[in-house]
Formats: C-alpha cells, sequence, structure tokens
C-alpha cells in the first residue's frame, strides 16, 4: 500500500509563514537605503525564529563576549539560553552576550554570493578557533558549547546560476561553507552540515521545503546543544563574579 503524503495544518501554516515572509522581503526590493533594508529583513528573519522558539531561548544581535574580553563581529541574529546566562548589555535587542550562552549565530544578507560564503565560513573559524579556546576560560569546557553559525539570504547571485547541477552546488558547498552549520536562501536552496560526513543540500520547492529544511534541523540541534551546555554549567559557577569583577588573570597563566 502506497502512503499518501499528508499535510497537515501545522506543515500547512509553516509554509504559509514562510511564503508571508518571502512576500515582504519582496516588498522592500524598491527601497533605495541599502542599510534599511537590511535590518528590515532581519528583522524578518528573527521574527520567524521567534515564533518557532521556545521561552527559554532569546534572540538578539550584537556582540559575543568570552571571559577574556575577546569579542565577536558584529552579528546580525544571535539565538542565546536564557537560563546560563544574561546578555550584560542589551537594549532593543542589541547587546553584549557571554560566549557560555550564545547556541548559534546568524548573518542576514539581501545577496547571497560565493564570495560572502567563503567570507562567513573563514569568520566562523576565527570564532571557534579563538573566542572558544579553552584557555580563554576558568572553567575548560569552552570546546564543547561553540554555538552554530549560519548564513540566511533573500538572494542568490551566482550559486546556483554559476553552478547550475545539484551535485556542483553539493560538492562546492561542502568544500567551501564548511565550519558553517548551514546556509539557506529563500526560494533557492538550504544546505546543511549535518552531524555525519555527508552533507544535506535540499533545492526549492512549491511549499518552501528548502527553507524548512534548514530552520527545523537548526531548531532541533539548537535544543539539544542547549540541554548539552546546560547540563556542563548545572553545578556551581562564579560567572557573574568572572564577567564582573576584576578577576586579574590572563590566558598566559596557563
Amino acid at each position: 500500500m502506497n502512503r499518501i503524503p499528508i499535510q497537515t495544518p501545522i506543515m500547512q501554516h509553516t509554509s504559509a509563514i514562510i511564503k508571508g515572509l518571502i512576500g515582504e522581503a519582496d516588498a522592500l526590493k524598491k527601497l533605495n537605503h541599502k542599510s534599511l533594508k537590511g535590518q528590515l529583513r532581519e528583522l524578518l528573519a528573527t521574527r520567524l525564529l521567534a515564533k518557532l522558539l521556545t521561552i527559554q531561548f532569546g534572540i538578539g544581535s550584537g556582540v559575543i563576549i568570552n571571559q577574556l574580553g575577546m569579542q565577536s563581529p558584529q552579528t546580525d541574529i544571535i539565538i542565546y539560553d536564557r537560563r546560563i546566562l544574561p546578555p550584560f548589555i542589551e537594549e532593543q535587542r542589541i547587546g553584549l552576550y557571554p560566549a557560555e550562552c550564545v547556541l548559534a549565530t546568524i548573518e542576514v544578507k539581501s545577496q547571497v554570493t560565493k564570495a560572502i560564503i567563503g567570507k562567513y565560513a573563514k569568520s566562523a573559524q576565527v570564532s571557534h578557533d579563538q573566542l572558544y579556546d579553552p584557555l580563554c576560560s576558568h572553567y575548560r569546557d569552552y570546546d564543547k558549547i561553540r554555538p552554530f553559525c549560519c548564513l540566511f539570504g533573500f538572494n542568490d547571485n551566482d550559486i546556483c546560476k554559476g553552478l547550475g547541477e545539484n551535485e556542483k552546488i553539493y560538492d562546492w558547498m561542502m568544500k567551501n561553507a564548511k565550519p558553517l552549520f548551514g546556509v539557506c536562501v529563500l526560494n533557492k536552496f538550504s544546505w546543511l552540515n549535518v552531524m555525519r560526513t555527508q552533507g544535506a543540500l535540499t533545492l526549492a520547492r512549491d511549499d518552501n521545503e528548502e527553507t524548512k529544511a534548514f530552520m527545523a534541523p537548526l531548531l532541533d540541534n539548537i535544543r539539544t546543544h542547549s540541554q548539552k551546555n546546560y547540563s556542563l554549567f548545572i553545578g556551581h559557577n562564579d560567572w557573574f563574579s568572572i564577567y564582573t569583577r576584576n578577576q586579574n588573570w590572563t590566558a598566559s597563566k596557563f
């Protein structure tokens, strides 16, 4: 007996939300102010995520900081766990976020190109290597709590057009997009560096499966990652003393 695909109300509603996001983003195309257009599209992506995250997760924008005061580049979307630490400085969702509480970062771009993917892949690697170096913490678990770094775009300039075939797109992403967790371009494709040897590439469909194939695994992994991080820090730790008091220590002490 053949199984008939079912479109449940939740599936249909999720598709409707994504289609609404695409429509709102398209309505901004003729806006002449690029900076404002970018900010509005960040807010649209944030609103989509907020609908799908449970209450223990917060969403902001700004900079990640570790215990030594090392800082990330400014990041469009930061998803963090409220249970571990709050952002110490935050106004209107713009702030400074302790490295321990950050679960995922998302850069939002109106146009996604191969050059942009390569740039943010390198930036993610630097953040992993420097911000989350165990030597930068009183507690040696930083290498286990690195956030998922992602890229989310509204248009694709040269990836699908330049590479053409699905297999070529997949091969290029596997070679050039790591260590990003995922890349999604609305109405084009999504790629995930899933936790196994092979990644996953999903091309656009009428039900916006390419966006669901990015969002759903990211949110599932954020929930799992938050539980692992929380279990690491469930005992007593001097987080507020470390961040707010003069500890007089540096990585060189190790």
